[in-house]
């Protein structure tokens, strides 16, 4: 019988990295397919088919460029064992990308085909105080991971653009995107101040799970009421974010004829109901950047990618088996060089 170590990365280099076994095979509609409960997840709203197929449509008339864009932060949560690089939650999810779009990629012989990731880590040292060197530090980790499996395949170009990089092509940079967020800060806290107390609490919650208390400015010696406020005033400055930069590059990018705007589940909050919202892996749908990937190996011998959160993590911490792991891309950083094991079955 192969012991643990054999047993993982044995999955590891013949399952999760071997893009040979990614059935390309279109067995319905690519409507269909890409609307699939296995790999979607989550209810929708029925005028969003009806929307995404329309868009799907046109790009197959006109012969266009098939571009999917799953939108993400862009950064690994400061609170992951890997942070600030990727680690197996980041491989995990792009290996699913390609189960769940490479068939219709592959069918697709009009034009090319990409998936897109889609950054948005240009304000995140002022929004959830984030030291930029560890948000370059994920975006170098991505890229050469995004490389390797760009190497193992020829269906699809995976890739991953950064809003700093696009605003390039507008003249726009960071400093005219905080102004403009400066300007639309009174109007937006006004529009928060009206929102329900239920949902003002659900907005800022969302704002505290993600702000880094010690980062790039100290900030644990404030109060719970002033510690509070931060979090609102976070809040509204990414309200306000979103539609500043959906002012400068919305129209030309995520409403671009041929791109396919795709969400996790960070996009279900209010505003990203128009959008489709997939699962993050084949089993999971915690974010992948805001998650750390896991093997759980139950006792018939069935292996299952997970992405844990936080808390569904530090819950079984103590029962980890940290396994080295060697692989292809063991050197893109430390965190891929080995992986957690959970022998038996979660019940998350």
């Amino acid at each position: 019988m192969k012991n643990l170590d054999n047993i993982v990365n044995d999955y590891i280099n013949n399952q999760i990295l071997n893009l040979d076994n990614i059935n390309t095979k279109l067995e319905t509609k690519m409507i269909d397919r890409l609307f699939a409960k296995k790999f979607r997840k989550y209810s929708i709203d029925p005028q969003v088919r009806v929307d995404v197929e329309a868009k799907l449509n046109n790009i197959v008339e006109k012969k266009l460029p098939l571009n999917f864009v799953p939108s993400f932060g862009g950064y690994k949560h400061w609170w992951a064992p890997s942070y600030p690089t990727i680690d197996w939650a980041e491989i995990f999810n792009m290996k699913f990308m390609l189960e769940y779009l490479s068939p219709i990629c592959a069918n697709y012989t009009e034009n090319k085909s990409s998936i897109e990731y889609e950054s948005e880590e240009i304000i995140l040292s002022e929004l959830n105080n984030v030291p930029q060197a560890g948000l370059d530090e994920y975006t170098k980790t991505f890229r050469e991971a995004l490389k390797y499996f760009n190497s193992k395949q020829k269906v699809v170009e995976l890739k991953l653009s950064l809003a700093r990089e696009q605003y390039k092509d507008y003249n726009f940079n960071k400093q005219k995107l905080l102004s403009r967020i400066e300007e639309m800060m009174p109007e937006y806290t006004e529009r928060f101040n009206n929102y329900t107390a239920d949902d003002q609490a659900r907005r800022i919650q969302k704002a505290k799970t993600n702000f880094k208390l010690n980062g790039v400015v100290d900030y644990t010696n404030l109060n719970d009421v002033e510690k509070e406020e931060l979090y609102k005033q976070s809040r509204i400055f990414n309200e306000a974010f979103l539609d500043a930069d959906y002012e400068v590059r919305g129209n030309d990018f995520f409403e671009k004829e041929n791109n396919i705007p795709l969400l996790f589940s960070f996009g279900l909050g209010p505003g990203g109901e128009a959008w489709l919202h997939i699962g993050s892996s084949k089993s999971s749908m915690t974010d992948f950047w805001a998650g750390t990937g896991i093997l759980e190996i139950r006792e018939n011998g069935q292996i299952v990618e997970r992405i844990l959160s936080r808390h569904q993590f530090e819950s079984i911490q103590e029962k980890l088996i940290k396994v080295i792991v060697n692989s292809p891309i063991s050197n893109i950083c430390e965190h891929l060089s080995y992986i957690y094991v959970y022998e038996g079955s979660l019940n998350f």
